[in-house]
């Protein structure tokens, strides 16, 4: 079979088939999302209107835009699966796939069609990951907007803990483009017996040199020296970047790029499994519809017997497809924690999916075999 066939009309057509499907579900799953959005946020929308003096639509319409592309970015890979099992039982009851073999098409023409829409959705997905979805959700804590604005929009944080090996902070923080920590309280040698040095200060701030802070009204206790000395100001190196705390408390899924990256390269920052575990999902979402696609159109394949289509077994095996999707973000919620490295959180989910896919299709087109089932000897009296 030529290269040209697997661009020709019978693959263009399943990939019309599958973008539909595909799209239709994501429509419903978008429609839902928002209407239980919308039912609770209309009202800051409506203050938000009133407070400017803006007319209500002006307000609503970008909003639903901007919560558009964040709820199409959680969603796409689950109505890639949904999509492709439905459209994969709608090809199953026109015959389609007889009729491409009967025409000489192998299940190539299947593969090269899913891995067009693949491409196709993979765009969409990293362009949602890496740039729409932060863009998106920085709009709406600007306007103190829903959910993210009520999260996000407040940039005093009060009293917070930060610590690294041998040393904790306690300070007032104040997150955004200038972050400033008041009322600092830090306590030297945690890793030992004792203490062995406590200083108070009125207020901190970054000195322009990488993780030095300038703090203000230092009142210092040295375990060696006995009595407190007093400084207008000091130099002093904190565990601490203004990056991190410029974003302090904001999920990474949200950060600019150059900042997930920033925050990643530093080893005691307070987010920095969260920042790397988001740069690690960010590489590998291109290839998320793709692979769940494929998924759904392999566990759709199971759920015939000849013509017959088992309902029960179709239930099942969209649970699969449902907890495949799920493990997703189980697994990313663990490389957020530093439960699991960044590089397995955001790939094993992924390639267990694949696998599945993979060896389904190995059975149902007769290259790999069946698990033979135990016959049960029957006993007579």
């Amino acid at each position: 079979m030529s290269w040209r066939s697997h661009t020709g009309l019978a693959v263009r057509a399943m990939v019309r088939a599958d973008l539909a499907a595909i799209g239709f579900l994501m429509f419903v799953l978008l429609v839902i999302a928002l209407a239980i959005d919308l039912a609770k946020w209309l009202p800051s929308v409506q203050s938000r209107a009133a407070a400017t003096d803006t007319p209500l639509w002006q307000v609503l319409l970008p909003y639903i835009g901007f919560r558009s592309i964040d709820i199409i970015t959680r969603l796409l890979t689950m109505a890639c699966v949904a999509g492709g099992f439905a459209v994969t039982l709608l090809r199953h009851q026109r015959l389609e796939d007889i009729v491409i073999a009967t025409a000489g098409g192998g299940p190539t023409l299947r593969i090269a069609a899913l891995c067009l829409s693949g491409l196709l959705l993979g765009g969409v997905q990293l362009s949602g990951e890496a740039w729409l979805r932060p863009l998106a959700v920085e709009r709406q804590v600007r306007d103190n907007l829903g959910d993210y604005g009520q999260r996000y929009h407040t940039v005093d944080m009060g009293t917070q803990w930060l610590a690294d090996d041998t040393r904790a902070l306690r300070a007032d923080l104040t997150r955004g483009a200038t972050p400033t920590l008041q009322n600092v309280m830090i306590f030297d040698g945690i890793n030992q017996p004792t203490l062995t040095r406590v200083l108070s200060a009125h207020s901190a701030t970054p000195s322009g040199q990488p993780g030095v802070w300038s703090l203000h009204k230092v009142t210092l206790w040295d375990g060696d020296i006995g009595v407190p000395e007093q400084h207008d100001q000091l130099d002093l190196p904190l565990p601490i970047s203004t990056a991190s705390l410029r974003w302090f408390g904001v999920d990474a899924y949200y950060l600019p790029n150059a900042a997930a990256r920033t925050i990643a390269a530093q080893p005691n920052a307070p987010n920095t499994a969260d920042a790397a575990t988001a740069l690690a999902v960010r590489k590998t979402a291109f290839f998320l519809p793709a692979i769940f696609a494929l998924l759904g159109v392999s566990l759709a394949s199971l759920g015939a017997r000849g013509r017959r289509l088992s309902p029960f077994r179709l239930l099942a095996l969209a649970a699969v497809g449902y907890l495949c999707v799920v493990s997703v973000k189980v697994f990313w919620a663990l490389g957020i924690h530093g439960t699991v490295s960044p590089l397995i959180a955001a790939t094993v989910p992924a390639l267990c999916a694949l696998l599945l896919a993979v060896t389904i299709q190995l059975i149902q087109s007769g290259h790999l075999r069946r698990p033979p089932t135990l016959a049960v000897p029957r006993t007579t009296s």
